[in-house]
């Protein structure tokens, strides 16, 4: 595959996938590697398949209702793809045990795309938890945390 043959594969992933969750089917090997860190509590790696990542799309529309995922930025090389996006949805379902807020949520990350035979074979998910939570008023702001800390050290 050219590299721009991997970029379009990796669009695919975010631009149609989420509205017609069979192109799984289409753009991933039947079983890959999907590296996250969720919680503390999950494998840093974990096999998924087309059909996981279906059912992931489910989640994602039960959890943020008409959520967009937009690219920010796309960089091929060799058998990887890298993308930078930005994710906005509002919270109307549980998420990791944090019943529905109704807040809008916007956070960015990346993700790198190893393509092998013409499909996805490996993905790795990095994205900015703290401003989810945050947003989502599971945390204090990132200063006004800070800013108490500061006062409580100042003052002890």
């Amino acid at each position: 595959m050219t590299h721009q043959d991997s970029k379009n594969l990796v669009r695919r992933y975010y631009e149609d996938a989420p509205r017609d969750p069979a192109i799984c089917d289409e753009i991933f090997q039947p079983v890959f590697l999907f590296h996250t860190l969720q919680h503390t509590t999950s494998l840093p790696v974990i096999e998924s398949t087309p059909d996981s990542e279906k059912k992931a799309y489910a989640w994602l529309k039960e959890t943020w209702g008409d959520w967009t995922m937009s690219i920010d930025e796309m960089i091929a090389e060799g058998d990887r793809v890298m993308v930078r996006w930005t994710f906005h949805g509002t919270h109307q379902g549980e998420y990791y045990g944090l019943p529905p807020t109704h807040k809008e949520a916007t956070y960015s990350g990346i993700n790198i795309f190893r393509v092998a035979g013409g499909k996805i074979a490996e993905v790795w998910d990095i994205y900015d938890r703290l401003w989810l939570w945050q947003q989502l008023g599971v945390f204090p702001d990132t200063q006004e945390a800070i800013a108490r800390m500061r006062g409580e050290l100042l003052n002890s």
